[in-house]
């Protein structure tokens, strides 16, 4: 039901039922009704009728964070690029997933999202960052909200994300009302002459004997070349296999014996033996963190079991070097085992050639 007032009287749309007695509501008469559309065309354009179905709000900020977005300060006209500031500041317990912020929902058609650049690191939590947006549509224009995934290491929230504030920004148009310039009309783009086929042959032709004098010149100077004797095909040293490699690397961490006193350095190297193992293949797999890693593999390295797999093996790493989680001997030789099971699932699932194809 959509009401509004009509010569200080209410104005009911559509009917309803009255659930207690069953009564339906009166409907406006048909000319007020008319009226009252009237008096939104002539008022602003384009009228927006909102149904509630209760206050669902976005993701929140958490305990201990806060996103600020600045807006460039300044007249901003249609179609002007606009600069976000982002300035994210996060709870000692929190890990970022991912350092490029992305909308929340997807935009309008009237704003545009430019370029949003990698948040980096400052001193005591803070991270920094900026966005470019341009808005096509005139009047106050509420900013995108962006999001981030994070972990934090406390019971009962593992994972979450946070979102930025928002800012509304007046867009002024390009011309204003009442001013002195106008459209212009748009001319006829002006013809252009189709060429004589006579005169592509006549070119065709010439481009012939051209190439055939200096054709034949190039045989009567040079003399005839004795024929080269075969070359003898040396046979190239085979590479070492990835594969191989890692799994002499993972036996040599468990030789070490190193969680019965560092249990953080033989997750690191092993979690660094598998990127390693990326890298041989062409997947920058050394820089990147386990967001990031996660879309620049080939689906097929993340289908089935050796998607599981990676989720357990890259979580179990973070946490020991994010939130200083220390397992015990027992978990770190599971985690080992993992490890060796992804690897026969990754060689199993993309041929060593097609690998470093499938990089995104």
């Amino acid at each position: 039901m959509v009401s509004g007032l009509c010569g200080g009287a209410p104005v009911i749309l559509s009917g309803a039922k009255d659930r207690a007695g069953g009564r339906s509501e009166p409907r406006a008469p048909l000319s007020c009704v008319r009226r009252s559309f009237a008096a939104l065309r002539t008022t602003g354009g384009i009228g927006i009728l909102l149904l509630s179905a209760g206050s669902h709000p976005l993701a929140a900020q958490h305990s201990g964070q806060q996103w600020d977005v600045s807006p460039q300060a300044g007249r901003v006209t249609v179609g002007d690029t606009i600069s976000l500031r982002f300035r994210l500041r996060l709870d000692e317990r929190d890990l970022l997933f991912d350092s490029v912020p992305r909308p929340a929902v997807t935009p309008p058609g009237w704003v545009r999202i430019l370029s949003v650049e990698k948040l980096r690191r400052q001193p005591d939590r803070l991270f920094i960052g900026l966005a470019r947006i341009a808005f096509y549509r005139p009047g106050p224009q509420q900013v995108p909200i962006f999001q981030l995934p994070f972990m934090r290491s406390v019971k009962g929230l593992s994972r979450g994300t946070v979102s930025s504030d928002t800012a509304t920004i007046e867009v002024e148009p390009v011309l204003t009302a009442g001013a002195s310039a106008r459209l212009r009309d748009i001319k006829e783009p002006a013809p252009v002459r189709e060429p004589d086929p006579r005169e592509l042959l006549l070119g065709l032709a010439a481009l012939g004997v051209a190439g055939w004098l200096a054709w034949r010149a190039r045989h009567r100077a040079l003399p005839t070349a004795p024929e080269p004797a075969p070359a003898v095909a040396l046979e190239e040293s085979a590479a070492p296999d990835p594969y191989e490699t890692a799994l002499a690397r993972l036996a040599s961490i468990e030789a070490e014996r190193w969680p019965e006193r560092d249990v953080a350095r033989h997750y690191e190297a092993v979690a660094d033996v598998l990127r390693d193992y990326l890298e041989a293949h062409g997947v920058p797999a050394r820089e990147r963190t386990t967001s990031e890693l996660r879309w620049a593999l080939p689906p097929a390295l993340l289908s089935g079991s050796a998607g599981r797999r990676f989720e357990e093996v890259f979580e179990a790493a973070d946490l020991v070097k994010f939130a200083r989680r220390r397992p015990d001997a027992p978990a770190a030789a599971a985690f080992l085992i993992l490890a060796r099971e992804l690897l026969a699932r990754w060689r199993d699932a993309v041929p060593a050639r097609e690998m470093a194809d499938a990089v995104r």
